[in-house]
């Protein structure tokens, strides 16, 4: 089951990266070019807060079922002393939280504005720094 759940949660990894920076992307030329909301930046919020939430159900499912909890709950002074077990402990999941919460409110930040200027501020502001803070907690070395 873990190894299931791991492969799952690397996958969907990839696409969600590709679909944050898309949107972001989009939202940034939109900007840019002072162009009216598209439904394809609808579509590609929809599909970064789909896969985001995916990468959490599946990285919260491999939290628990894998060492991780359990090195952290029986010594924890050793997890926070040694980088690697720290990254995997807390850093991976306490900022990719924050960064998938950010994903979630630049949705929703994007759905109830009228503006097509502050949709696009809105979704290159929330969703640009919640791509940064998930991409800073990538373990890139087991990514590929």
């Amino acid at each position: 089951m873990y190894t299931g759940l791991l492969h799952s949660h690397r996958s969907l990894a990839y696409l969600f990266l590709i679909a944050a920076l898309a949107t972001v992307l989009v939202a940034l030329f939109n900007r840019l070019q002072s162009k009216p909301t598209s439904r394809a930046l609808n579509g590609l919020t929809l599909a970064t807060l789909i896969t985001g939430h995916l990468q959490l159900l599946f990285g919260l499912a491999l939290y628990f079922v894998g060492p991780w909890f359990g090195l952290l709950a029986e010594n924890a002074g050793e997890v926070m002393r040694t980088p690697e077990l720290r990254l995997f402990a807390v850093e991976h999941l306490s900022v990719n939280l924050i960064g998938i919460a950010l994903v979630t409110a630049g949705r929703i930040r994007y759905k109830k504005l009228d503006s097509d200027h502050r949709k696009h501020q809105a979704v290159i502001a929330y969703v640009g720094l919640g791509l940064l803070l998930i991409a800073s907690r990538v373990p890139w070395d087991r990514l590929f």
